[in-house]
């Protein structure tokens, strides 16, 4: 029996912030609702076909329910298990997206042949830019010329090494210039979080084991730190990490940290988008603005709903575009009427379906820490 279902007594505050509730105004796709389908399922007062699979498959897990929830609902949690019940019935292309995502030499092959995505697909101009070489991580990394200030483990990622190379070449930059021993454990894998999603608990668990195992293996860590926040939220929720788990902007935004780092100044406008895995699950949204504070002379504004889905959720972009683009819209519009020189964003697949979006031809889409790493003064 699944008791944190029981958990949830139906009182609807959660109804105004689903994205998917926003759109259908359909009970079935509220978070009481796929609840509700849960516990059917559980109880065997239900059958998990097509129709059920679609409803909970429809979740975004942008996961702002359970910020508001006076319960302590653990939705995302819940939902997991709810598709794995419904797996059989789950779309094949859902099941394999997961399973070619979350391997990332298949992935790489893929993407750089140009079959992973449909031709014109949303995601198909920055896929294009992969190619094999994005791998080309060292397992350490040392601060030149100065006492190591702790050392760090970092968690690429499968996509962020695919297709965000650049922020994991900032993020080393920024740590090392901060004075840290960074190590990237080679036997880490995909988070988990694509196959979690899907259904897929027996892997997603396995690739949860892997990466507690490939950190504990790099010896003694101060601190494990993530890129992209899709990721974060899903390492978040782990069972257990060698070292205790950050964003790394909330990391480097540490006074210790911060005060080991010096910017030029940048005459700029940037919009910032903060995606819902960063405001909901991980919590360390005031992190990123607080370090682009740093930038001088950087015109830095937050755009969107906090917390709320951009539509991109993961491979949801891909399998449900006429959602994602509908929710998409109202930020789209929003950057257009501001016209920043840039718009940053910590996740790779917001900032990716963003783009696509974007008419303004030129105009640059960075991970944060991009930013940061081009006006970092290196000494």
């Amino acid at each position: 029996m699944i008791f944190e279902a029981a958990q949830c007594v139906k009182c609807g505050l959660c109804l105004a912030q689903c994205p998917t509730y926003g759109l259908t105004a359909s009970e079935a796709q509220s978070p009481r609702g796929r609840i509700a389908l849960i516990q059917a399922l559980d109880r065997g007062q239900l059958q998990g076909d097509r129709h059920t699979a679609d409803l909970l498959d429809s979740c975004l897990l942008c996961r702002r329910c359970e910020k508001v929830c006076p319960s302590g609902v653990p939705f995302a949690a819940l939902m997991d298990k709810g598709r794995a019940m419904v797996r059989p019935s789950l779309p094949v292309q859902e099941k394999w997206l997961a399973a070619i995502l979350s391997r990332p030499w298949l992935s790489r092959v893929l993407v750089a042949s140009g079959k992973l995505l449909p031709k014109g697909a949303s995601l198909g101009r920055f896929a294009a830019q992969a190619s094999l070489r994005t791998l080309g991580l060292k397992p350490h990394y040392f601060p030149k010329g100065k006492k190591a200030a702790g050392r760090v483990g970092l968690f690429a990622g499968c996509t962020s090494a695919l297709l965000d190379r650049e922020a994991v070449q900032a993020a080393l930059a920024l740590l090392l210039q901060a004075g840290f021993e960074v190590v990237v454990p080679v036997a880490q894998q995909c988070c988990g979080a694509l196959d979690a999603h899907a259904g897929n608990a027996g892997r997603a668990a396995r690739l949860m084991k892997a990466n507690e195992s490939a950190f504990r293996d790099a010896g003694p860590l101060d601190a494990i730190v993530s890129i992209a926040t899709g990721c974060g939220a899903q390492l978040h929720d782990y069972e257990s990490l060698p070292a205790p788990h950050e964003d790394i902007c909330s990391f480097l935004a540490r006074r210790e940290v911060l005060e080991k780092l010096r910017f030029r100044a940048l005459d700029a406008s940037m919009a910032v988008h903060l995606p819902c895995s960063l405001v909901n699950v991980l919590q360390h949204e005031q992190a990123v603005l607080r370090l682009l504070e740093r930038i001088p002379g950087l015109r830095a504004a937050e755009v969107g709903r906090r917390g709320a889905c951009c539509g991109a959720a993961g491979t949801a972009v891909l399998l449900r575009p006429r959602v994602a683009e509908h929710l998409r819209t109202p930020l789209v519009e929003e950057i257009a009427v501001f016209s920043p020189d840039g718009v940053l964003s910590g996740n790779v697949s917001c900032r990716m379906h963003l783009a696509a979006g974007d008419d303004q031809a030129g105009r640059a889409y960075l991970h944060p820490l991009v930013l940061l790493a081009q006006q970092l003064i290196r000494e």
